[in-house]
């Protein structure tokens, strides 16, 4: 099993390489390969699951990304009332784009994956980013000792 979710990191890992230096990239990449073995794992995907769950998961990810730059691309502080209003229905439809992704998203995903798995995904997210300061600050300890 631990083979199967390291291969599985490996194999999410270049589709999270962003064109960018540095060492925070390859912390993001190492972080987002654990999240991917740590949601494998958490919601015990077999390996055809996987690559059906990865491929959708992060094509859903970039979706959500596009949705929230394009709301946050269309200025600052509204200057007038109608401004203000604008803003809200702009805000009003980001989330409604938002839930129809997260609705298609899970409706592709039930098509090979069954129900009871796919409702462990927020907790399996929550716990991850609950527990990832505390991984970080040992890794930093870790490194800081070596």
């Amino acid at each position: 099993m631990k083979a199967l979710i390291m291969l599985l990191s490996l194999a999410i890992l270049p589709s999270f390489m962003v064109a960018q230096g540095g060492q925070n990239v390859q912390e993001n990449d190492q972080i987002r390969a654990q999240r991917g073995a740590y949601i494998t794992q958490r919601l015990n995907l077999s390996s055809q699951e996987a690559a059906h769950f990865w491929t959708l998961y992060n094509e859903y990810e970039e979706q959500k990304i596009a949705i929230n730059e394009s709301f946050n691309n269309r200025g600052n502080r509204p200057q007038s009332e109608a401004e203000a209003e604008d803003l809200v229905q702009r805000f009003f439809q980001k989330e409604q784009d938002l839930l129809d992704a997260k609705k298609e998203y899970f409706r592709r995903l039930q098509e090979k994956i069954p129900s009871r798995k796919l409702v462990k995904i927020p907790q399996a997210e929550r716990e991850f980013r609950r527990d990832l300061p505390r991984q970080l600050r040992q890794r930093q300890q870790r490194g800081t000792r070596g």
